[in-house]
C-alpha cells in the first residue's frame, strides 16, 4: 500500500532507495571501457582480415618495391598504413560487391 504524504510548500522532494549507490567515477570509467571493448570487437569483426593484411602489406612494402615505385603509386618515398588500408578496404568492397551472387544475376 502507497501512503501519500502531504510536503510543505518550498521543500524539495527526495528519493532513496535502499542499498542502491551511484557508481561513481570508478563506475563510469568501467563503463566506457566496456563501450570500447564492444566497439573494437564489432570492428575486428568487419574489418580485422582487412586490417591484418594492410600491416602485413605495410611492412612487407619496403622490401618488395624500390622508392621510386613507391612514390608512384602513393607519392611518398615510404608507405603510409592508412593509406594501404585504404587500399584495402577499397579492394575488399569491390570483392564483396562481385563474390556476392544475388547482385547481378546471371541469364
Amino acid at each position: 500500500m502507497v501512503e501519500a504524504e502531504i510536503m510543505p510548500p518550498g521543500h524539495e522532494p527526495r528519493v532513496h532507495i535502499a542499498g542502491a549507490r551511484a557508481p561513481g567515477w570508478f563506475g563510469a570509467a568501467l563503463a566506457l571501457l566496456t563501450v570500447a571493448a564492444a566497439f573494437t570487437v564489432g570492428f575486428m569483426a568487419l574489418f580485422g582480415r582487412t586490417l591484418v593484411a594492410a600491416l602485413v602489406a605495410s611492412l612487407a612494402w619496403s622490401w618488395l618495391f624500390s622508392p621510386e615505385f613507391t612514390a608512384w603509386v602513393f607519392g611518398a618515398q615510404r608507405v603510409v598504413f592508412w593509406k594501404i588500408l585504404v587500399l584495402f578496404l577499397a579492394v575488399d568492397l569491390i570483392a564483396r560487391l562481385f563474390l556476392r551472387r544475388n547482385l547481378w544475376p546471371r541469364k
